[in-house]
């Protein structure tokens, strides 16, 4: 009898999750953003919130409220929504999606020191995740905005011109660290790494993976930055979330080995330095084809080398050329074919 409860509380529980999952794919690709304006949408969330955390039945919410739910949601499906965006041809949804990041990505690794906490203080470990969960959704859903009002209210006024100072500093170290690099860097990481803890290496890995990214993500995102820039970090955090995922699973069982750290350092490092443009690289390459997203990659790829062409042909002339190119296209594919 127990058994039989225990199957169909596990089929509830996936039924709500699925339910939820499908709900949240709707909305994001339904609803258009606020921007967090309207301070009636948070007062509802924050009510249907408590709602949910006081009726929903136990085994539900220790299903919902969990590791893998905060994965999917907060992770999985912006990066999914990333690649969309960076291959649809508008830019707005590139910001939209930047902003996430830089909220929910500031707000995770900040806070990776509550796992700690939770070791030692059952309590915080019976809600964290619950909260977690309730503060990815609330910065992810279109009716709140939440990352859009950290934004306006936070990022801009406050934190964009210690980021752009931060950004001029930081670069010149990293011209430093290419230099370090030209010079033999793997031997200098590894013998660096080599004296320190676990711990200490996977903060190294974490800090190198954020302060600078996080810096330059924000300046990309100020008034006189260009597209091309927000679109590029898009790309790295979408790459660097899965590389963080894959640390923070492997590192469970190959942790322990040396040399583990250095190369989750080195392929961090690897995906925003410009010698190396590895998140473009990983991000055409896998993510892209993994999300089905090719041709509206290409197409968008098409419309950047239009409006290159655009900027260079003086106007007077520049439908007697892009109908010529047209042409040129259409001849270059019959010849294939």
């Amino acid at each position: 009898m127990e058994n039989d409860d225990s199957i169909e509380n596990v089929a509830v529980s996936l039924a709500v999750a699925a339910v939820g999952l499908l709900t949240l794919f709707v909305i994001l690709r339904k609803v258009p953003r606020t921007k967090g304006k309207d301070l009636r949408y948070h007062a509802v969330y924050v009510i249907f919130a408590i709602a949910i955390s006081c009726f929903l039945p136990e085994y539900v919410e220790d299903f919902v409220f969990s590791p893998g739910a905060v994965l999917v949601v907060g992770t999985l499906i912006p990066v999914y929504e990333s690649i969309r965006a960076v291959c649809t041809i508008g830019e707005a949804d590139d910001k939209e999606w930047l902003q996430y990041w830089l909220a929910s990505g500031s707000f995770t690794y900040a806070t990776e020191w509550m796992d700690i906490v939770a070791e030692h203080y059952p309590i915080v470990s019976d809600h964290w995740y619950k909260f977690e969960l309730i503060a990815m959704l609330w910065m992810l859903l279109p009716f709140t905005d939440g990352s859009a009002v950290i934004n306006s209210k936070i990022t801009e006024p406050y934190i964009v011109p210690i980021a752009e100072s931060l950004k001029s500093k930081l670069e010149g170290q990293v011209a430093m660290f290419l230099l370090v690099i030209n010079t033999g860097y793997l031997s200098l990481i590894w013998f660096v790494f080599m004296t320190l803890d676990e711990e200490a290496k996977r903060f190294i890995v974490v800090a190198v993976g954020t302060v600078y990214p996080l810096a330059a993500s924000i300046v990309s995102m100020s008034k006189n930055a260009n597209a091309y820039g927000i679109t590029f970090w898009l790309t790295y955090w979408s790459c660097f979330s899965i590389l963080f995922i894959s640390m923070d699973y492997i590192e469970n069982f190959l942790g322990e080995i040396p040399g583990f750290y250095s190369l989750c350092l080195c392929s961090t490092v690897y995906l925003f330095l410009p010698m190396f443009n590895g998140a473009d690289v990983f991000f055409r390459n896998i993510l892209v084809p993994l999300s089905g997203q090719q041709e509206e990659m290409y197409l968008r790829d098409v419309e950047m080398m239009r409006l290159e062409m655009q900027k260079a042909i003086p106007a007077k002339v520049q439908d007697a050329v892009f109908a010529k190119a047209a042409d040129v296209f259409l001849q270059k594919k019959t010849k294939v074919n």
